[in-house]
């Protein structure tokens, strides 16, 4: 790993705050967290710039003490951005990310524009709260059970629980580290995967009624509108999830699921099982993410993006 500018970085600065992107999954609350900890740890003024997150991540230690969700100083010495390649997608306003001295970035995406001062980038990587990991390890700060909790938990989410190709070897090593210091593991996955709100069940059934089959099979796309999100009683950070139940389905190559947004906009997630290259579709919607994981919010009137989207995708297959 070369962390040395980073390093530097950090040891410069005493103000930081940490941010990752909209909408935050479990690596990026993890990443963003777990770094945000362990510069506490060691005498940094550290906290995470956030707007709104799931009440999934409700029980992790001390996410409401480190959460703010805007900067109040005129100037601070470093943000750290996490598990976003998009600057325009990260959970702060334009303003106060330009009160940063310095930017560093550290993902598992490559990045259309680069926009850190020091990137540290590795997409052979399956999470970014494994970059986290090798970063806090080599600056030597102690991980212990808080910190552990929110990198484990990253790494857990965006590997589906250490199912999908992209883990790595490391990645069970450092898993290993982190289960080491004596964290409840099964509760963290217990609470993440398998506790749900009963609104969600609701989403699982519109998802379900709601789906198309395209391609002999090969594709199936679900739309669930904003009003019915809202009828059942689920916040939009509540409401994802739902493209892996469509791609559990034997025969399916590319699961989209699509949910409408309080903005009017729609929100667009695709998932692959390993023939098509989702990331570039993603990419050329202006979104971004991985080979079998990617999204983005559709430019255009629904049925136009819609019939774009499933030409594209016909092409590839």
């Amino acid at each position: 790993m070369m962390f040395e500018d980073a390093k530097k970085l950090v040891e410069q600065s005493n103000n930081i705050y940490v941010v990752g992107h909209i909408n935050p999954d479990g690596d990026s609350i993890g990443a963003a967290f777990g770094m945000c900890l362990a510069l506490e740890s060691i005498g940094k003024n550290a906290k995470v710039v956030i707007s709104k997150r799931s009440s999934v991540y409700d029980f992790l230690p001390h996410i409401d003490e480190y959460s703010v969700d805007s900067i109040k100083e005129d100037q601070y010495d470093l943000l750290i951005c996490v598990d976003s390649s998009d600057k325009e997608r990260l959970s702060i306003s334009k303003e106060d990310f330009d009160k940063a001295r310095n930017i560093l970035v550290l993902d598992h995406h490559i990045a259309k524009i680069p926009y850190g001062d020091v990137n540290c980038i590795f997409s052979d990587l399956p999470a970014a709260s494994q970059i986290v990991f090798d970063l806090i390890n080599y600056l030597n700060i102690k991980i212990d059970k808080d910190i552990a909790t929110y990198l484990y938990m990253g790494i857990m989410t965006d590997t589906g629980s250490f199912n999908y190709s992209s883990t790595k070897p490391s990645t069970f090593e450092a898993a290993s580290v982190l289960i080491a210091t004596g964290i409840d593991f099964a509760d963290i996955c217990k609470r993440v995967n398998d506790t749900k709100d009963e609104g969600v069940l609701y989403l699982i059934r519109a998802t379900i009624e709601n789906m198309e089959v395209y391609y002999d099979g090969q594709v199936r796309l679900s739309f669930v509108p904003y009003d019915i999100i809202k009828s059942i009683g689920l916040d939009e950070e509540d409401a994802e999830g739902m493209t892996n139940y469509l791609r559990m389905v034997k025969g399916t190559e590319v699961a989209i699921y699509i949910r409408g947004k309080s903005d009017g906009t729609n929100k667009v997630s695709l998932r692959s099982n390993g023939k098509v290259d989702v990331s570039k579709i993603a990419i050329a919607f202006g979104g971004g993410g991985h080979m079998r994981a990617s999204g983005y919010t559709m430019p255009k009137e629904y049925n136009v993006s819609k019939k774009e989207l499933l030409d594209m995708i016909g092409g590839m297959l």
